[in-house]
């Protein structure tokens, strides 16, 4: 019995020397799971600051004769501070990225960036704002994804999967010659004004 006795105080013994020594291994690693999710809600909260609604890129054909396209949908702020958009990207790689107003038929780019205030929504529409795709003669064909990347104020949004479509719904027209207002045969743009290459 009182070997028995021993035996079991021992395995006893050995139980909480191994539960004390997986102790601090397991709470040095809180700390680390704590800093993941303070950087995850950080990103989340980034990403949360715009809503891109029913974003569509034009498609377009390829030749040097054409060789831009626009970028529409809704640009939301469910936020409580002013969202301002200063630029932006995409997955079709090497072109020129502009942001585009149009006044009294003239093309021109926003200057200081796209402003949308807190709790509204800013459309970008032909005849409108709208995002500009410049120097660009390949073909993006209807069908097909574009990823984008909207830079702003409070970091970089990503947009993935932006439809590329031949028409927009509601939008059949760009303008009175069935183009897009002023890009269609570069009016408003005369031979690119204002869009000097960096």
């Amino acid at each position: 019995m009182h070997n028995r006795a021993l035996a079991a105080t021992a395995v006893l013994a050995s139980a909480a020397l191994l539960a004390s020594g997986c102790s601090p291994s397991e709470h040095a690693a809180e700390p680390a799971a704590s800093a993941t999710s303070e950087e995850t809600s950080t990103q989340t909260a980034v990403s949360n600051t715009l809503e891109f609604d029913n974003a569509v890129v034009r498609a377009k054909e390829a030749g040097a004769d054409m060789p831009m396209t626009a970028i529409f949908g809704t640009l939301r702020n469910p936020t409580d501070e002013d969202v301002t958009v200063t630029g932006f990207s995409s997955s079709l790689g090497d072109a020129r990225y502009e942001i585009h107003k149009t006044e009294d038929g003239k093309m021109s780019p926003v200057e200081g960036g796209l402003t949308i205030p807190a709790g509204e929504a800013v459309e970008l529409a032909p005849g409108g704002f709208h995002l500009m795709v410049l120097d660009f003669p390949a073909e993006i064909p209807a069908g097909d994804t574009v990823d984008l990347t909207l830079e702003t104020d409070k970091g970089e949004i990503q947009v993935p999967g932006v439809a590329v479509r031949s028409l927009i719904p509601g939008e059949e027209n760009y303008g009175e010659d069935g183009e897009m207002t002023g890009h269609g045969s570069h009016e408003g743009h005369g031979s690119h004004e204002g869009h000097e290459h960096h």
